[in-house]
């Protein structure tokens, strides 16, 4: 190939991915006004740390900060130190709700006793509820209104400030 047909098809290529990204943006990102009925999640159902099982819609009526975790994702382990001493300064007033999904409810138990998490835990080994709520990656921290509405999501570290901002921001 000549220097303009390789030039033609790197143009032809880049084009391509950037229409392919935008198209699955359109189809799959949210526009923040997303709500548990219109996507599904909230009446999926999980296993809760008693054993019984639970949904979001249980928690209708509260502000909720959802954070997807496992056992063998290093950045959930990194990040779930500063969750736990937001949980514990923001108290009442926002409800923290961890999603494990490793592969065996002994390893998300195990998990949770060797990070010392103190908010509530379920357990979703399908990713029945990850995928609901289209979540990208894990970690993933999504805050939900107290109608089950979306507000924010986000796939990565949170650390503790960008948490508590992330929760002034759209909780408080």
């Amino acid at each position: 190939m000549d220097k303009l047909s390789n030039s033609r098809l790197i143009i032809g290529l880049a084009t391509a991915f950037v229409v392919a990204v935008a198209l699955l943006s359109v189809a799959f990102g949210g526009d923040g006004d997303d709500s548990a009925d219109e996507l599904g999640f909230g009446e999926i159902v999980f296993t809760t740390e008693d054993g019984s099982t639970g949904m979001l819609d249980d928690h209708l009526g509260e502000g909720v900060v959802v954070n997807y975790f496992a056992s063998w994702c290093a950045p959930c382990r990194a990040e779930l130190p500063d969750f736990q001493a937001v949980h514990e300064q923001v108290g009442d007033d926002v409800t923290f709700l961890g999603v494990n999904t490793d592969i065996n409810e002994s390893t998300w138990r195990s998990f949770v006793a060797e990070t010392a998490i103190t908010y509530e835990t379920v357990f979703d080994p399908s990713r029945e509820l990850f995928l609901a709520m289209q979540a990208k990656g894990m970690p993933t921290t999504v805050f939900l209104s107290p109608d089950g509405e979306i507000l924010d999501s986000h796939t990565g570290i949170l650390s503790q400030e960008r948490l508590l901002e992330l929760i002034d921001l759209h909780l408080r």
